[in-house]
């Protein structure tokens, strides 16, 4: 037998769809760059290593140069941010334009503290590779009562 269900009930389920198709868009644009339109900024995709001794960013920055890009690193936080003339100038005739992007900014907490006096970073083939060193694992020590 097939009951009915309540308004409260079906309130909650169409509640519980939304959450779920939500969270699948959320998922699906995550991978995908997100271009500011009016301002041509962009938040870049990145990944974050934990290689051991240190913590390793991968970003993708295509079509910037090392001049462009300034990258500011504290205890925990990494600060990365760059800005380039327009490509071609208003001159040209495209027909299709969609590399719009002059710049970023990007801010990415570390879980855990690093040593900023030596971060080191390197930039191939429009990936930017930081290399951060962590501080170092805080210990605990029996203290005797003298």
């Amino acid at each position: 037998m097939c009951g009915k269900m309540s308004l409260e009930d079906s309130l909650k389920t169409i509640a519980e769809i939304k959450k779920e198709i939500d969270r699948l868009f959320r998922e699906a644009w995550s991978h995908f760059p997100r271009i500011h339109e009016f301002t041509g900024f962009y938040e870049p995709p990145y990944d974050l290593e934990d290689a051991g001794g240190e913590y390793v960013v991968y970003m993708d920055i295509p079509g910037f140069s090392k001049d462009n890009i300034r990258i500011k690193v504290s205890e925990d936080i990494v600060e990365v941010r760059a800005e380039k003339e327009e490509e071609f100038a208003e001159t040209r005739n495209f027909i299709v334009k969609q590399r719009v992007y002059k710049g970023f900014y990007k801010v990415i907490k570390l879980p855990a503290k690093v040593r900023p006096d030596d971060a080191k970073a390197t930039l191939q083939n429009g990936v930017l590779q930081i290399i951060l060193p962590k501080a170092g694992v805080s210990k605990e020590v029996e203290v005797h009562i003298e």
